[in-house]
């Protein structure tokens, strides 16, 4: 166990490389007399760990020997995402910021808000029916 363990730092490098600022602008794309840059929000979080170990472990049992202990660890992980905010559009009138907009999240929110509106008036109806 007295080997030394050293942790490869190549797949966060590899990752940062990739997320970057070009990752969230994308190139610009030259459509007519306009020019439209594509946007996007970009995250990463990344983690190490390890461990280590050696000496003996004493049993709490009388008729055990105690055992010699080793150890050793590793482990890391990582990931990231990138999703599509909208657009940079420029043109001779100005420049424009175009969001995508996500319907679904938007359908959802209302599905929500309509079963949260319904519980509480079903609530309310209940209370004052036990009420009378």
């Amino acid at each position: 166990m007295d080997e030394k363990m050293v942790l490869s730092t190549e797949p966060i490098e590899d990752m940062l490389k990739r997320l970057n600022v070009g990752s969230v602008f994308g190139e610009p794309i030259k459509e007519g007399d306009a020019t439209v840059i594509p946007v996007a929000s970009v995250g990463y979080c990344f983690g190490y760990g390890f461990g280590h170990g050696s000496g003996t472990a004493v049993s709490t049992e009388t008729d055990k020997p105690p055992s010699t202990g080793e150890g050793a660890g590793g482990g890391g992980g990582g990931g990231g995402t990138a999703k599509p905010q909208g657009v940079i559009r420029i043109s001779a009138d100005g420049v424009r910021c175009e969001p995508l907009v996500n319907a679904t999240a938007i359908s959802l929110a209302g599905i929500g808000m309509v079963a949260w509106s319904v519980f509480w008036i079903a609530a309310a109806v209940r209370a004052f029916a036990r009420s009378r």
